[in-house]
């Protein structure tokens, strides 16, 4: 069916309409028609680039705002596809991230590794387009079939060729639906995939093919983001093989701009859990933390990179992602379980009880009876006391007199209650042992379901 987006009961929010009377500071960041400044503008950044990430401008101000230099090292607690690592890699700059998706972790690795011999790459590249040609080129692909012209790649010739539906029915995944990605598309990309594996046995030149055609699931798919998880109209067909060669090209086109400093710049990234950032980290290691966490927004993350997961296998059960969401904080009510209890260190926080009072009293005004809303107080508590955890161990790992930065948006994701997000992040932070907070108006974000921009802050804290 066609994306729908399903609006909040509500559209008025009093928050809002008293800090738009406030005089704030204009915002670093202008947006265009309330919409950011997207990482697919950007070289290596947009090898892959997660729909709910951030622009590499935002690490770029901090590390200059606070002098950061090659002698420092950073950290991003929440590293996603990577964009704080890029950012400090360009200039020279020491980092490391955790981030607990397995598929991002994995693009973020490659993203990072340019200590790649291009001329070989280029072999392969040329290799694999050749193999992955003559091999699609045996199938029988319907023109009946088709909406989008076929390209040069494909021979339209049916004479004694394969039956793709046939190849499709053996290779699709259990969970990659046809809704979610139609079924020519899906067995094109299943071929290049074969290609590529067949091609490579250790060789770390393979990451940089899996990545790209992993890169153009989504682009090829049913599947669009607005935000949220949406099913549109099927494309029944799609140039994958010439889609998949523009991706690489791009990726070496980039590489070719690598200098010897940028290249053995140290930068790497870890599978893990925020909350237990010293397992991946020495304590009093890092300068700065740049980082940009889930927001209290009910979006569930595994969700926006659901055909990658499925697609290269890291996730083909609802057991293999409930592994991956339980490494992560918890802001979706569809990332809850019984036995979690990360609200106990701050159960007794005002300012939170405040918010969930008024998300209890307008699910009960409102006869609200949904399992999903029935979870919204108890996520609100368990995404803050899993920042606690966090904070806590970025107090650990920074060293006296460092900072984390920490990109944060307000919220209305439950019944239209306004969460501000940074200044319940602060004194959690306060609590934690941070001191000296400063709250940084970093852009204002315009939502597809009321008329509010809703605030985008850096909130910056030290430990002393």
């Amino acid at each position: 069916m066609p994306f729908i987006y399903n609006p909040p009961t509500r559209t008025q929010c009093t928050v809002c309409d008293t800090l738009h009377q406030e005089n704030l500071d204009e915002p670093l960041i202008q947006t265009t028609n309330g919409k950011s400044t997207s990482a697919n503008n950007f070289s290596f950044h947009n090898w892959y680039n997660f729909v709910l990430g951030y622009s590499p401008q935002f690490p770029e101000y901090m590390l200059h705002r606070e002098n950061i230099t090659q002698n420092d090292l950073v950290v991003d607690p929440f590293a996603g596809s990577g964009t704080t690592l890029i950012a400090c890699k360009i200039l020279g700059i020491p980092s490391m991230g955790v981030d607990a998706n397995d598929f991002m972790v994995d693009a973020a690795g490659t993203k990072l590794n340019w200590c790649i011999n291009l001329e070989d790459l280029k072999r392969y590249r040329d290799e694999i387009l050749r193999h992955a040609e003559k091999e699609i080129n045996t199938y029988r692909w319907s023109v009946e079939e088709c909406r989008l012209h076929q390209s040069s790649f494909f021979d339209t010739s049916n004479q004694g060729k394969k039956d793709y539906i046939t190849y499709v029915q053996k290779k699709r995944p259990e969970m990659l639906v046809q809704k979610y990605i139609s079924d020519m598309p899906f067995a094109k990309a299943s071929i290049i995939d074969e290609v590529i594996q067949a091609t490579f046995d250790n060789n770390p030149l393979k990451a940089i093919f899996d990545l790209a055609l992993t890169s153009i699931i989504v682009p090829i798919s049913n599947i669009k983001y607005g935000p949220g998880f949406g099913v549109i109209k099927p494309k029944i067909d799609s140039d994958v093989l010439k889609i998949f060669s523009s991706k690489l090209s791009k990726m070496i086109r980039d590489l070719e701009t690598v200098n010897d400093k940028q290249r053995s710049t140290l930068a790497r990234i870890t599978l893990g859990d925020s909350r237990h950032l010293c397992d991946y980290l020495e304590p009093n290691s890092a300068n700065l933390m740049i980082t940009s966490p889930p927001y209290p927004g009910d979006h569930e993350y595994t969700k926006h990179t659901r055909l990658e997961l499925i697609f290269k296998g890291y996730a083909t059960s609802v057991s293999d992602f409930r592994v991956i969401k339980k490494r992560m904080l918890r802001a979706s009510t569809t990332n809850l379980y019984n036995d979690d209890n990360d609200r106990k260190p701050i159960a007794d926080l005002q300012s939170i009880r405040d918010i969930t009072n008024v998300i209890q009293e307008r699910l009960e005004h409102d006869k609200a009876t949904s399992g999903f809303e029935k979870l919204y107080t108890k996520v609100v508590w368990e995404y803050f006391g899993g920042m606690y955890k966090t904070l806590a161990e970025c107090f650990r790992v920074l060293k006296p007199g460092g900072k984390i930065a920490l990109l944060v948006s307000d919220s209305h994701a439950f019944k239209m209650v306004h969460i501000q997000t940074a200044s319940i992040l602060q004194e959690i932070g306060e609590r934690v042992g941070f001191v000296t907070p400063e709250i940084v108006l970093w852009q204002l974000k315009s939502s597809t379901s009321h008329k509010y921009n809703l605030r985008e802050n850096i909130l910056i804290l030290s430990k002393p």
